[in-house]
């Protein structure tokens, strides 16, 4: 399963979306955006692993994002889970915005 996404542009759209949100602002300088890159390429590798028929499972990529911030940033691991929930969010706007996903 191919996804045609300009990660560049998720990457930014995301990153728009925390920043606006402002609840992430305590974070030192460029935790954020580590953070974010993290999330981008945990749940483009869970993507790429869906069988050519797979669906998308919310709950499976929210454990996989929520362990994988956990582990690479434990100091932050407080804040896994409304992290996560919200770059689900995010991601899936900017999807549905570009037009790589559709409702069935």
């Amino acid at each position: 399963m191919t996804y045609d996404v300009n990660m560049d542009a998720m990457r930014e759209y995301v990153l728009g979306k925390y920043r606006n949100e402002g609840e992430f602002d305590f974070m030192k300088e460029g935790m954020l955006e580590k953070i974010v890159e993290l999330l981008l390429r945990v749940d483009a590798a869970y993507m790429e692993g869906l069988e050519e028929e797979g669906e998308y499972d919310d709950d499976a990529a929210y454990e996989l994002l929520f362990e994988s911030m956990r582990k690479q940033f434990p100091d932050y691991k407080m804040y896994a889970m409304r992290f996560c929930e919200d770059y689900l969010d995010f991601a899936e706007e900017f999807l549905v915005n570009e037009g790589a996903i559709e409702w069935i």
